[in-house]
């Protein structure tokens, strides 16, 4: 071996300006590092890596990397494959397109693949880069728009400056068609949040067909490729349904139209008072005495159907969380009210929520919730919104409670799943159990949710849960990393392991504050945070623009980018995320909230069965099936928007308007 022996020091100083110009804050940290190993010649002439006399490659180590890249070009295990959507998650249009598309096909005698019968993907993520001699392998394989490098040992990506060509690399994503993210880490659950969220902002609806690579032996990457995969179903979840958007401007138009009401505004200032967060999960009922002891002591924010649960034991809570939208949450909060009553708790809630709601407490005050046509249409800024607000009414009691202040939490039926299938709430929700009907009980609700995932529990061991528990884990995490070490959090709760949080049992609880200082800090709360709605702001918010006809402008730029698409799969996909999610020019219009979920759900199938049409050469029959589809979509988004804002006022429920739009007769 021969350390460093014919370095190129012409290619490193390219590569690291290339950094310098593209990836600044990683060219400073490659400027700065010395690194622990050396950049050593093998004897076959390639460039390895020696620490301590180990080798990352070994003899012959570059020839098996590429081999090894080459052998998994198609293989399944190397790529993300993602179940077909179905009518069980998709919205009505969607399933429309998808059942036309699909037996239009099938009636032409189309067959669909289990999988692609290309390698060409939108995606590529090379977990650990070492030298990076499979990268143009993966390229060449794939031809991306989206490539994600994450390397845990900085040596590495300090050695590959003299090896790779990063200059090429790097300049696709200056040319503005590619998306290119490289990331330092050595944390499993990191590099895993990473990945995902390079994929979500490149595009989130091309993750099926990803393809992925482990570039050496490590334990550290083997981790975090298993945390991805688990969670990759979460990254294109959560971009919402057109007639959810409709649901969700009509509450906010009946919410807000009268100024009887409060707005959230966030503080800056902080609160010792602690908060007892309180789900409805069930180990609730194994701490609930240690709630009603620290009552006077605490500040009690309710969860959703926590509220029967809290009341039931003599527990009144200062403040009752609402996040989502619609009758059947309606119906359990009035369940509660018409058997125990609200009195003097405070309603926080999204402005989306059912327009009845707001009636059933003296104080209802409204936050409004971002991502969503609603929000831009109406909110008065940022401060008025609460990050990482869902998607469970779980994630908005513990961000209102950072966000007013407060910096001692303890999570109580947080448990987003359960230790014990077919216990799936506390005893006192409303929720019915196999051996409690809650017979006689208004406002009594089944569970279907199936908890077909296990993960580990917050006391140890494992807990059952599903993807949108898990969604609702991370999110928690990410909201309350955001406020550390500032926020101190514990989670009593017998269910999931929440990052950022501390185990903690009930029993330990041992609270200084006195009755005297939670007074204290709830008026400092009503005086920072819950203010009086503004007289003219709903009005000003809302005759500032054509509604209907911003959205049919925007369905025509749609119409453009799939008439220039040139059936090149990858393109139509970006093109589509740029017209519909990227900020390019400010912030997401009220338009793009509007329609963007329906029309990227349905491109998502598109792209799904346009990649596994069998026999491959009879793609472009399929492409002119879905082309005719999606311009039909186009139309029907048209005509509903129309209809829809001028009809804003006749429903009284989101029962009432889903009815409509089922019934609706599309041709």
């Amino acid at each position: 071996m021969s350390t460093e022996n014919g370095l190129d020091t012409e290619r490193v100083s390219r590569n690291l300006k290339a950094f310098q110009t593209w990836v600044p804050h990683l060219a400073a940290q490659l400027a700065s590092h010395v690194p622990q190993s050396s950049l050593v010649r093998n004897a076959d002439g390639d460039w390895d890596v020696e620490f301590r006399g180990e080798f990352l490659y070994g003899p012959g180590g570059r020839s098996r990397s590429e081999k090894a890249a080459e052998a998994l070009a198609l293989a399944p295990e190397s790529r993300v494959n993602m179940a077909p959507l179905s009518s069980y998650n998709v919205d009505l249009i969607t399933n429309r397109f998808l059942s036309r598309i699909l037996r239009r096909g099938t009636d032409a005698g189309l067959a669909f693949l289990r999988y692609p019968s290309g390698p060409q993907g939108f995606h590529v993520v090379s977990f650990g880069l070492g030298l990076g001699y499979h990268i143009p392998v993966l390229m060449e394989q794939v031809d991306p728009i989206s490539v994600c490098i994450v390397e845990p040992n900085l040596d590495f990506l300090v050695h590959s400056l003299a090896v790779m060509d990063w200059v090429g690399i790097l300049e696709m994503a200056a040319k503005g068609r590619h998306h290119v993210t490289i990331e330092v880490s050595e944390q499993p659950s990191e590099i895993a949040r990473r990945v995902r969220a390079h994929l979500r902002y490149s595009c989130p609806i091309m993750v099926d067909w990803t393809r992925f690579q482990q570039a050496y032996p490590s334990a550290i990457l083997t981790a975090a490729i298993t945390e991805f995969y688990r969670d990759a179903q979460l990254i294109g979840i959560g971009l919402g349904f057109f007639h959810d958007e409709m649901e969700m401007v009509r509450a906010s138009y009946m919410n807000l139209r009268n100024a009887d009401y409060r707005i959230f505004r966030q503080s800056p200032y902080p609160m010792p008072t602690p908060v007892f967060i309180v789900g409805s999960g069930p180990s609730l009922d194994d701490d609930i005495e240690v709630i009603k002891a620290y009552k006077d002591r605490a500040v009690i924010i309710s969860c959703g159907t926590a509220a029967r649960v809290l009341m039931a034991n003599g527990i009144q809570p200062d403040f009752q969380m609402l996040l989502e939208n619609g009758a059947a949450p309606y119906r359990a909060l009035k369940a509660v009210a018409d058997e125990f009553g609200y009195a003097d708790t405070v309603l926080i809630a999204s402005n989306t929520v059912d327009p009845r709601v707001k009636e059933m407490f003296r104080t209802p005050v409204f936050y409004f919730r971002n991502s969503l046509s609603s929000y831009t249409m109406f909110s008065p800024g940022d401060q008025h919104t609460l990050d990482e607000s869902g998607p469970t009414v779980t994630n908005t009691g513990v961000a209102a409670a950072l966000a007013m202040g407060f910096r001692e939490l303890y999570l109580f039926g947080v448990d987003l799943g359960t230790r014990t299938q077919g216990r799936h709430h506390s005893k006192h929700s409303l929720y019915r159990h196999d051996d409690d009907q809650k017979d006689g009980v208004d406002g009594a609700m089944n569970f279907d949710t199936v908890f077909d995932q296990v993960e580990v529990a917050n006391f140890g061991g494992v807990a059952h849960t599903e993807a949108i528990m898990l969604w609702t884990r991370d999110a928690l995490g990410r909201a309350i990393g955001r406020y550390r070490p500032a926020a101190e959090v514990f989670n009593c709760s017998d269910g999931l392991l929440i990052e950022n949080t501390r185990p903690m049992s009930s029993s330990s609880i041992r609270l200084k504050s006195t009755p005297e200082t939670k007074a204290r800090d709830l008026a400092r709360a009503w005086e920072r945070s819950l203010l009086p709605a503004a007289e003219g702001h709903f009005d000003e918010r809302w005759q500032r623009e054509n509604w209907p006809e911003t959205i049919k402008a925007l369905l025509d730029k749609v119409q453009v980018v799939l008439d220039g698409s040139g059936r090149d799969l990858n393109k139509l996909m970006l093109d589509l995320c740029n017209t519909l999610i990227t900020e390019n020019e400010g912030p997401p219009t009220v338009a793009q909230y509007f329609v963007r979920g329906t029309l990227l759900m349905s491109a998502m199938c598109l792209a799904y069965y346009v990649r596994r049409v069998q026999p491959p050469e009879r793609t472009d029959e399929f492409w002119t099936i879905v082309e005719e589809e999606f311009m039909d979509i186009l139309r029907v988004l048209a005509i509903q928007a129309d209809w829809f804002f001028e009809n804003i006022e006749v429903f009284e429920s989101d029962e009432e308007l889903f009815e409509k739009v089922t019934e609706w007769c599309y041709d």
